[in-house]
């Protein structure tokens, strides 16, 4: 394996291991590299917040811990992904809903003729996935239409009113409503307490019921000695042309002073906008283009979730604040392909109720009175999530703006989206169906709220043909032996569920083959 030095003689400025982003996936990869004996070191462009106090509940924390960088949007589409920024990463502001992909999810083009083929298989994945469900700790079920009956560590939470409201009518058109995977504790696990159903899920949960990379593998990787580095901005990836390796990285600090960091492997996890913007600022003699990208697809067939949001309006208080943001309740029914739909794909229904000022922004294009009666009305408010999914296109794209800087001088990602014609199809379907449950409840009103892009996907996809993928079945970059790319810009389609759980899975899977190919000297 690696010569290992000792932890307490290796120098700060280098490492065994190199990580570039302190989420789940980057958090993961950082415990299972300690727990080998690896010097390991995780740099996070964000700040470290006080478990204790930096995060009560307040709707203002959430731009504390959302990803603010500019970015420059220029496609038809405006797609804008939540994303965190600190060290957790997307798990500070995130909702933790959990599922698993299913079985046609990685070979869409071999059933439907869309997309693409993974290199990988649900089969490759499941023993990830369980990893995954029990150390993170996942309460839920499975669901009817899972892939395959699995069980998880914690029972499901008991519904809310708010989901008791949405489920009774999805049961009368049929459908078969249930509690999602959700990485929030029904009981007290892992140390952390069960949720008091507070509702500031999306502005860091103050009491550590929900699952983060941070009180889960960020800081048993830390007790096994791995050194987390926050207000840590990578801006470079090194590399070496005479050996043909990525030796560190360059970032810059909250004081904007520069440093480096040498390394013998570097992992990428910065998620699927800012993990392709390092690699193409990390352009040399000998990847003009960017790092690790001698197939020009860095950046190329972007994804996101075309979502709409559905309100329902109901006589009685249904005060969906009371419980979990998203995820009290699920329908799958609609996931499955069907040859009877003009459509490819499926589509999933969520139980999702935001604190206000969001519930205001997602109301869709509301003024005046007709706003004020919306804001009004929020005690007696349903809502479901209808989330689609969104097919690859090579032409949508993370590229670097060729005008607009940040604060330090760098480019930013320009972000070119445009949803195909299934998307827009298929996500009209979910709306569809989403309003005529929302009937089906009792609603006395329905309203059709924003069409947005949810969650990011797609930008370094993995594959076996270096001309076509950017990294290996293993997240290992083809051009370059000892980078790898952990996060969602390896994913070539994007499903129709919410992504993360498998992130984490796909990351396990390649830190095992990471490990291996250490030990065998091939790294």
């Amino acid at each position: 394996m690696y010569e290992i030095s000792l932890r307490m003689s290796t120098p700060f400025k280098s490492c065994d291991v190199l990580i570039v982003g302190a989420g789940p996936t980057g958090a993961l990869v950082a415990e299972r590299m300690a727990a080998k004996g690896l010097s390991v070191v995780v740099l996070e462009a964000g700040q470290r917040f006080d478990r204790n106090n930096a995060l009560p509940n307040s709707e203002a924390n959430a731009g504390k811990i959302l990803w603010s960088e500019p970015r420059n949007h220029v496609g038809n589409d405006f797609v804008i992904p939540k994303a965190g920024m600190g060290v957790g990463g997307g798990t500070l502001p995130w909702l933790g809903v959990m599922p698993r992909f299913h079985h046609d999810d990685f070979r869409t083009h071999s059933t439907e003729g869309v997309g693409a083929d993974w290199p990988i298989s649900y089969d490759d994945l499941r023993p990830h996935y369980e990893r995954v469900e029990r150390e993170f700790g996942l309460a839920g079920e499975c669901g009817p239409f899972a892939p395959e009956p699995y069980s998880l560590p914690m029972p499901p939470h008991r519904m809310n009113w708010h989901g008791q409201v949405l489920a009774r009518g999805a049961r009368k058109l049929g459908a078969h409503p249930f509690a999602p995977p959700i990485a929030i504790n029904s009981r007290v696990h892992d140390g952390r307490p069960a949720c008091i159903y507070c509702g500031w899920c999306a502005s860091g949960c103050p009491t550590e019921a929900k699952a983060t990379s941070v009180n889960t593998y960020l800081v048993k990787a830390e007790r096994l000695g791995a050194r987390v580095i926050s207000d840590a901005f990578v801006h470079r990836v090194n590399y070496d042309a005479a050996s043909g390796r990525a030796t560190g990285v360059e970032y810059l600090d909250s004081q904007r002073r520069e440093h480096r960091v040498d390394a013998k492997v570097v992992v990428l996890t910065a998620h699927a906008i800012e993990t392709p913007r390092l690699l193409l600022m990390s352009s040399s003699d000998t990847f003009p283009d960017g790092l690790g990208n001698s197939s020009d697809m860095v950046g190329r067939n972007f994804m996101s979730h075309p979502t709409w949001q559905v309100f329902g309006t109901f006589d009685e208080p249904v005060n969906a604040f009371k419980g979990m943001q998203m995820g009290h309740v699920m329908v799958q029914d609609y996931y499955k392909p069907s040859a009877a739909n003009d459509y490819a794909r499926g589509f999933i229904l969520l139980s999702y109720m935001m604190t206000p000022v969001t519930f205001g922004n997602l109301s869709g294009l509301m003024f005046g009175q007709e706003l004020k009666d919306f804001l009004h009305e929020y005690p007696h408010t349903a809502a479901w999530w209808a989330h689609a999914e969104g097919l690859p296109d090579v032409r949508n794209a993370i590229t670097l703006d060729p005008d607009l800087r940040d604060a330090r001088g760098l480019p930013v990602a320009q972000v070119s989206y445009k949803w195909c014609d299934n998307d827009v199809t298929l996500a009209a379907a979910a709306r569809d169906k989403a309003a005529e449950m929302m009937a089906a409840s009792g609603a006395r009103k329905v309203r059709i709220g924003l069409n947005y892009g949810a969650h990011a996907m797609g930008s370094c996809r993995m594959g076996k043909d270096p001309q076509t993928s950017v990294v290996n079945e293993f997240c290992q970059s083809h051009d370059v032996k000892n980078l790898f790319i952990c996060d969602t810009s390896v994913f070539v389609t994007g499903s129709g569920v919410n992504p993360t759980l498998t992130a984490m899975a796909i990351a396990d899977r390649a830190a095992g083959h990471l490990i291996e190919c250490g030990r065998k000297g091939e790294l």
